[in-house]
């Protein structure tokens, strides 16, 4: 299949030349009327977790890194607001990560066992302007700088972003691989984060946040799904995840299927419900499906062996050597000196992604045209910075009055 083929282009509506300050003020619907429109959609589409809903509002008044994660549907309410000239060119759209940010970034082994890193949630995948993706990965990154009390611009992130990213477009992309010596700043940062196996464990099998059940109390079709993935006639436990981890999909329900071999190893699954993106809401295009499947299907990467994508659910390997990387907590944190490398690097693998849309000479091209207006991407981070800040703010104001 090819671009052509899935391509839906969208006549996205200019704002005027107004203040960027009077965009974030203006008549724009409220943080709270834009959740409950959002939710309201989404329980149409699949069954919702209240109790996992209010933990996610708690989480989006922690800070605006963490108001940002868990509100794409405002992201993409927004992005056409403040950023006008960006979000109305048509020739930029392309199938893109959609909720892109920093802490969007995984490794998994392939069928291998090789380590590969790169992006690991595509919940939002949806046709937007490529350049949607880079600056909310930008925003992403200087808002984690500002939590942690870095000093660094966004000039700065948004130079080593697109530097890693013009690098993977003159490639043609090429998957991101930690046996490759070129990215000892990875093989550094992945070192020793693997979780202990029997607290990882422990915390799966916990009967009060993941009660038992019986594989007829699993959705329609789940099991079959979950037992595709184990070898033939695995003894599967399966459970109800009551606190799942993540921002953007917490509230969507979550099962896991845990197998316990003879020689005490265990294996795991998590089923998440799967929904299309937000900015298929944002648009009313309610007959539109989940992408996610499609731009895994195109993009430059070495595939997850355990990551499957169904109609209604994705489901991935639970382990507790699947490595994360952490951000920075402070200047004076020792990672903080790979960081450079880190964002090139994120600037690389976004290339990847887009690059199973459009061809390199297209993109390259695309980009030339942007860099006519010096200062496109710092300014179009800062100004989502901004507005991300803002709408936190009154997140916060309405939940303590």
């Amino acid at each position: 299949m090819t671009w052509v083929r899935f391509r839906r282009r969208f006549a996205f509506t200019r704002t005027h030349d107004v203040s960027h300050r009077a965009r974030i003020d203006g008549d724009m619907r409220s943080i709270v009327q834009s959740t409950r429109a959002f939710e309201a959609w989404m329980r149409k589409r699949t069954k919702v977790a209240g109790k996992q809903l209010k933990k996610k509002h708690r989480k989006m008044a922690a800070g605006p890194l963490p108001f940002l994660r868990a509100t794409f549907y405002r992201w993409v309410e927004r992005w056409p607001e403040i950023c006008p000239r960006l979000a109305g060119r048509d020739e930029d759209v392309l199938l893109v990560v959609g909720d892109l940010h920093v802490e969007n970034f995984g490794v998994w082994l392939d069928s291998r066992q090789r380590l590969v890193w790169g992006v690991n949630d595509f919940d939002e995948a949806c046709e937007l302007p490529f350049t949607s993706d880079l600056v909310r990965l930008a925003t992403s990154a200087l808002l984690a700088a500002q939590a942690a009390d870095v000093k660094v611009s966004a000039s700065r992130i948004c130079e080593l972003l697109i530097e890693g990213y013009r690098a993977g477009l003159r490639t043609g992309g090429e998957p991101i691989l930690l046996s490759n010596r070129r990215h000892s700043a990875l093989i550094t940062l992945t070192r020793n984060t693997q979780e202990n196996p029997k607290a990882f464990w422990k915390d799966k099998l916990d009967p009060g946040d993941n009660p038992k059940i019986d594989a007829g109390d699993l959705p329609k079709g789940l099991e079959d799904m979950f037992r595709a993935s184990f070898q033939p006639h695995a003894d599967l436990q399966f459970r109800e995840q009551k606190s799942p981890g993540g921002l953007g999909s917490l509230g969507r329900r979550r099962f896991t299927a845990v197998e316990t071999r003879k020689n005490g190893g265990r294996d795991g699954r998590e089923a998440k419900a799967l929904v299309p993106s937000a900015q298929y809401w944002h648009r009313g295009q309610d007959q539109m499906r989940s992408q996610t499947a499609t731009l895994l299907q195109h993009a430059i990467r070495v595939p997850d062996p355990h990551f499957q994508v169904h109609d209604e659910w994705l489901v991935r390997q639970l382990a507790p050597d699947i490595a994360k990387i952490e951000l920075p907590e402070n200047a004076r944190d020792i990672r903080l000196a790979l960081a450079p490398a880190l964002l090139r690097l994120m600037g690389r693998e976004t290339a990847n992604i887009h690059l199973g849309s459009r061809s390199r000479t297209v993109l390259e091209t695309l980009l030339q045209r942007l860099d006519r207006h010096d200062g496109w991407f710092p300014t179009a981070t800062d100004r989502m910075a901004v507005c991300t800040r803002h709408d936190h703010a009154e997140w916060v104001r309405r939940r303590e009055s």
